[in-house]
């Protein structure tokens, strides 16, 4: 699980929460990084981590699939 960045897991019934770098989304949904960038600007969701430039930006998996299930063709 080398992609992963980070895991908050809970006994029960309760979900994981996956958070993926840039780089990482990019690889497993196999986009370039402007297509992410475009998908920012279309509604996906994104935590940034800092206030400058070179700041921190991670995704969240849940993010991820709920906006591409609102591009679902039917």
């Amino acid at each position: 699980m080398s992609e992963l960045f980070s895991i908050k897991s809970n006994i029960g019934d309760n979900e994981i929460d996956v958070f993926y770098k840039k780089k990482e989304v990019c690889k497993k949904y196999k986009i370039s990084h402007m297509t992410l960038e475009n998908w920012r600007l279309m509604g996906l969701k994104y935590y940034k981590l800092g206030n400058g430039k070179t700041s921190m930006i991670k995704y969240k998996k849940q993010h991820i699939d709920d906006f591409m299930e609102d591009y679902l063709v039917k």
